[in-house]
């Protein structure tokens, strides 16, 4: 039987409020033998607004390529794009509202005016989540400075909450709103050769130009930083999540060391390059597989996506206990584009099903192209961007979680290498 959700995100409990105080009180008994570095540090800020300024931005340049399609007499497509703004943004929305409901499930609901605002433009959600993060993270400051480290860390770990929960509504957004649109004019794109990208009589905008712009925009920025952010910010919140249960059943990380929630959970730099080279090649694997098929069969697209959102949704619902149908059903669709992780553990079996999956669905793609569209200009182009996509995302990922994860020493793979070490050296030598 699924368990009831979580009150906060999927994978974050909310603490109870006896646990929280007996936090705020363990902290400030060890605060007078060590200051502790401030938690909310000048990069957790700058993400924050940089993240803000891409959804904005994002969200901007979406309508006015909507705008665009409109002007160039092109009604189906620029309806297709609008559509493919506002249910994604309509679902976060509601998620949203729906984690603020059980999150002051506990407490009694404070502030009428917060609520009314939170009402009224729950469409565009993820901005106040943006600016709730970053008012938990300037508290965390405030009470850093005051040396009442027990506040700090209850605002701190608020942030991290916020943060999780506004990268997963983005996750959604990104592959419900922008990988669709994305497929669309890469596939108007592909239609023709590069000679034909001239601008019609009397349009001010060059049509071809703004969509091969929000392509790379989309690919380079938008989407591949998007699920880097949300692996991130997931990351630190299940950790944080994990040793919440392990300081409840009574094993504390010592003072001398790093906690295990920052050991574990925070990425290093050369971690998020190689999360965003195995994204890059990954999502632009899957987007450019789309659009061949919408090329040589427009009208039968919707077949293949809603066979594999069926499969990964059936998949992920039967697989993480704490995912209800509705989040299924988005992280369903974000799997057409992007595997990411939705539940701790082992995560080869998944990968190894994931890639299977991909790389069937590749090899029909495939044919139906070499058949159906041999004269095209990227034929042979577009078959190498859709596998040399997938292979070198399939490298950065084995890079990743073999030499770049925090908590690599118990991957699967070094799990396993250390056992065949054992037992090379306890083999009995020959006498």
């Amino acid at each position: 039987m699924k368990t009831h959700p979580s009150k906060r995100v999927s994978f974050v409990p909310v603490p109870t409020e006896e646990r929280e105080g007996a936090e705020e009180g363990d902290d400030l008994v060890q605060a007078g033998d060590q200051r502790p570095r401030n938690k909310f540090t000048v990069w957790n800020e700058i993400v924050i607004w940089c993240s803000l300024l891409f959804y904005v931005g994002d969200l901007c340049l979406d309508l006015w390529t909507c705008s665009v399609h409109f002007n160039t007499k092109k009604p189906r497509s620029a309806w297709f794009i609008f559509f493919a703004i506002l249910l994604p943004n309509l679902y976060a929305g509601y998620k949203s509202l729906q984690w603020y409901l059980r999150a002051h499930a506990l407490t009694p609901l404070r502030k009428p005016h917060i609520w009314m605002i939170r009402v009224f433009f729950f469409p565009i959600s993820p901005i106040l989540r943006y600016l709730d993060a970053w008012w938990y993270g300037f508290r965390a400051r405030q009470a850093w400075k005051k040396h009442n480290y027990g506040q700090e860390k209850k605002f701190f770990e608020g942030f991290l909450v916020e943060s999780a929960e506004v990268a997963m509504l983005r996750l959604v957004i990104i592959f419900l709103e922008d990988a669709p649109i994305v497929v669309l004019n890469l596939a108007i794109l592909i239609e023709a050769p590069p000679g034909e990208w001239a601008m019609a009589p009397g349009i001010k905008e060059d049509p071809e130009a703004v969509r091969l712009g929000l392509v790379i925009a989309k690919l380079a920025c938008t989407m591949t930083l998007g699920v880097v952010h949300y692996m991130s910010c997931n990351k630190l919140a299940w950790h944080l999540a994990h040793s919440r249960e392990e300081d409840g059943h009574g094993t504390h990380t010592p003072s001398s060391t790093a906690p295990a929630w920052e050991r574990k959970g925070i990425l290093s730099w050369v971690a998020e390059v190689t999360i965003y080279c195995w994204q890059l090649l990954s999502i632009g694997s899957r987007v450019t597989a789309y659009a061949l098929f919408a090329v040589v069969r427009f009208n039968l697209l919707w077949v293949p996506i809603i066979v594999r959102w069926l499969i990964h949704t059936l998949w992920i619902y039967f697989d993480v206990r704490e995912m209800s149908v509705i989040n299924s059903v988005a992280f369903g669709g974000v799997y057409l584009f992007s595997f990411v992780t939705t539940s701790p553990g082992h995560q080869i079996l998944r990968i190894l099903l994931y890639y299977v999956i991909t790389f069937g669905e590749n090899i029909i793609i495939a044919i139906l192209w070499s058949y159906y569209a041999p004269d095209n200009y990227f034929q042979a182009c577009g078959l190498a961007v859709m596998f040399g996509g997938a292979i070198g995302g399939l490298i950065f990922l084995m890079i990743y979680y073999c030499w770049c994860h925090p908590d690599r020493q118990n991957i699967w793979a070094w799990q396993k290498f250390r056992e065949l070490q054992e037992k090379r050296q306890n083999r009995p030598g020959i006498v």
